[in-house]
């Protein structure tokens, strides 16, 4: 795949961020509602009282719970208060959450293992030899900031050279190479048994298209140091013209941005998949050496191909020759030596932080190459050092306690399946049977990728990147030939999250995610059914949210509803847009409701499914359930839900992630949820005068 992603990883790890301010209630209120406020107000107030100087052992940190912050007004910040005022983001980072705490804790692990294959002298071989090696040649400065510019010197001169627009599709078809289009292969959303070369737009260095255009905020000074970012690294590389050739790259990223889709688009399955053969392409989307591209990439052979966000595609390919050959080489030199920079010398190393970190993420120092060496080999080969990790650090008992779990989950949200009243028969009937299909796979994979052919070399890093580039195309290319099994995984089990797959019909959960605070075997099961649970839940409302609706119990693109039916649906979801369109974390800006539909329904139906769940837990489990520290289990239940959510974020970051992710901010991840949900209603005594109230009428109830 092409290497067109290097935004700070951190950003890709945490959820969201926090940022809100509290303004002052201001109301005129009856006698009586005053009355009444004051009860709701004692009721909250005595419990905390109860626990707000010492920490429990059971799941909760109730230490950092507001004693300000009344839960109905802002529940996340109710529960999360004393953590958000608290809490400092690390060095090296661009925020701070449960996700990339554990992030740390995994780390750590990971750490030893390669240890052991860098530092053992005698006896390593197979995986621990190939990690020891990549991770040595990564740690090595010495030796990069040695060679300088060397290692990619002869490439950066056949690419300023270029004279031909056949040579300039060659070298966007490099593994390792920015291009406008990226390559992958997918499985055929009408026949998932096999896989097709999937081609999509690409080719822009800044977060998202909007960036390119808008004229407020500080849209204009990222432009401007983008751009003295690219004439900087020419410069570092002695290329002649650096400002000239600065100047034509933003105007050309410029005119890609302006065809490009926006995130809420690439969302759409039905009119982000469009399958023909590729023998049409050149007439489709003509301009754009297409037969070269993909001789280059060795899949010429092929007879069909999906294409997704076609129209950009096709506006791309007319502009590939509008543009000099020349404005094309200076494009590709500069992401050439930008895609190499964390193993060329210092300068190039320091100038990509200062842009990519500082500037755009608003990380100021930089974590310790150590640290960074450990993640690059876990980013670069996750799958043999999975492997290791698992083989460590993950005890059967974990796996048979989260299937217990699950199963409740399942069982919950068949429940459910059967008392919806906006669901007709028919419609009801296939999503029962496209539950009784989705996949769990929870821990690790089967069956493990096969990386042994693969030498690594400690002393030529930028080697060992072109190496790992072209493994993994091989890999995909590979996959062309296979028939679709629903053991294989899409992520490393050492990760801290949870997916879920329309196409494979499947939910996943890793190794990594399977510990505190998400879950703990030891804690009180009302809160590993607000955190894991809701998890699990989310994932599995995945399935049937606004794009996974369009798919059945075979991750085939299939219309299962009536169309009476798909209305409610419709009608139901574009309620949860307006919510989420109505608010706003920053002056100025919104979420932007349709963008992240998908993650709101996983998020509201995880919360909903996981506490009925745990409903049927407590009938299975007769007997009082206990208060502790003054709250009761449904209170803990949503307490927990509202803890695994808390996320901080540099500005910076956050207002990249608004842009272009898929996730509200964390705080509406928790307001926007519970707001709809009537048993928090209940458990904390929610009123009308309370901010976050919404009448029964206006909540929106889905799944």
């Amino acid at each position: 795949m092409n290497d067109n992603t290097r935004f700070s990883e951190s950003s890709k790890e945490f959820r969201s961020l926090i940022i809100s301010s509290s303004k002052k209630r201001e109301m005129i209120v009856k006698n009586i509602i005053i009355v009444a406020m004051s009860v709701h107000s004692c009721f909250i107030w005595a419990q905390q009282e109860k626990f707000i100087q010492h920490k429990n052992n059971w799941g909760v940190e109730t230490q950092f719970i507001s004693r300000s912050v009344l839960p109905g007004d802002d529940f996340y910040r109710y529960v999360n208060e004393g953590w958000l005022q608290s809490k400092t983001i690390p060095a090296g980072s661009s925020g701070l959450s449960n996700y990339s705490e554990v992030g740390n804790k995994v780390n750590e692990r990971i750490a030893e293992v390669i240890h052991d294959g860098a530092y053992t002298k005698e006896g390593i071989k197979g995986p621990l030899k190939q990690v020891g090696a990549l991770y040595l040649g990564y740690l090595d400065t010495d030796n990069m900031d040695k060679l300088g510019l060397k290692p990619i010197q002869k490439d950066l001169k056949n690419i300023l050279a270029l004279k031909h627009y056949e040579d300039v599709a060659k070298w966007m078809s490099n593994p390792k190479s920015f291009s406008i289009i990226a390559i992958h292969t997918t499985p055929d959303l009408n026949d998932r048994s096999r896989f097709l070369v999937t081609l999509s737009e690409s080719g822009i260095g800044l977060p998202a298209p909007e960036w390119y255009q808008k004229q407020d905020g500080p849209y204009p000074g990222y432009r401007k140091s983008f751009q003295e970012y690219i004439s900087h690294t020419f410069q570092l590389a002695g290329v002649g013209n650096a400002d000239k050739r600065a100047n034509d790259v933003i105007e050309l990223e410029t005119k890609l941005a302006a065809v490009q889709w926006t995130p809420a688009q690439m969302r759409d399955s039905k009119i982000n998949s469009h399958l023909m053969p590729a023998s049409e392409l050149s007439t489709y989307a003509p301009g754009f050496p297409w037969k070269t591209f993909l001789a280059e990439r060795q899949v010429n052979n092929v007879d069909e191909v999906i294409l997704q966000a076609d129209t950009a595609i096709k506006a791309k390919a007319a502009l590939f020759t509008k543009i000099p050959v020349d404005v094309w080489a200076s494009y590709l030199a500069f992401h050439w030596i930008v895609n190499h920079s964390t193993v060329l010398s210092e300068e190039f190393r320091k100038s990509q932080f200062d842009f990519y970190s500082t500037v755009l993420s608003g990380i100021s120092k930089d974590i310790p190459r150590e640290q960074k060496s450990i993640r690059y080999v876990n980013n670069r080969v996750g799958q043999l050092v999975g492997r290791l990790y698992v083989e460590k650090y993950f005890p059967v008992e974990t796996l048979e306690s989260i299937e217990d779990l699950v199963g409740y989950i399942r069982k919950a949200f068949a429940t459910r399946l059967e008392k919806l009243e906006w669901l007709d028969e028919s419609s009801r009937n296939e999503a029962k049977a496209k539950l009784d299909a989705v996949t769990v796979r929870i821990g690790y994979p089967e069956t493990w990728r096969d990386y042994s052919s693969i030498r690594f070399n400690a002393k030529d890093p930028v080697g060992n990147e072109q190496i790992i580039a072209k493994a993994n195309w091989d890999y995909e290319r590979s996959l062309l030939q296979r028939v679709f099994t629903s053991k294989d995984w899409y992520q490393v089990p050492q990760t801290v999250d949870a997916t879920s797959s329309k196409l494979y019909n499947s939910i996943e959960f890793p190794a990594g995610i399977l510990q505190p605070p998400f879950f703990d075997p030891s804690v009180d099961p009302a809160v590993n059914f607000g955190a894991i649970g809701a998890i699990i839940g989310h994932e599995l409302g995945h399935c049937f949210d606004d794009e996974g609706s369009k798919f059945d119990g075979q991750g085939n693109m299939r219309d299962w509803w009536t169309s009476q039916t798909r209305k409610q649906f419709d009608g139901r979801t574009r309620l949860l847009v307006e919510q989420y369109d109505a608010f706003s974390p920053l002056e100025g800006v919104h979420v932007n409701g349709k963008q992240t539909l998908g993650e709101n329904i996983g998020d509201l139906t995880g919360a909903e499914v996981a506490y009925a769940a745990y409903q049927l837990y407590r009938k299975d489990h007769p007997g009082k359930q206990p208060v502790l520290d003054g709250f009761t289990d449904d209170q803990r239940y949503f307490l927990s839900f509202a803890q695994v959510n808390r996320t901080l974020y540099t500005p910076e970051a956050y207002r990249m992630n608004i842009s272009r992710d898929y996730h509200a901010p964390a705080e509406y991840r928790v307001n926007g949820v519970v707001r709809n949900i009537d048993a928090w209603y209940k458990a904390f005594n929610i009123q009308q005068e309370d901010k976050l109230y919404l009448s029964p009428e206006r909540r929106v109830r889905i799944w």
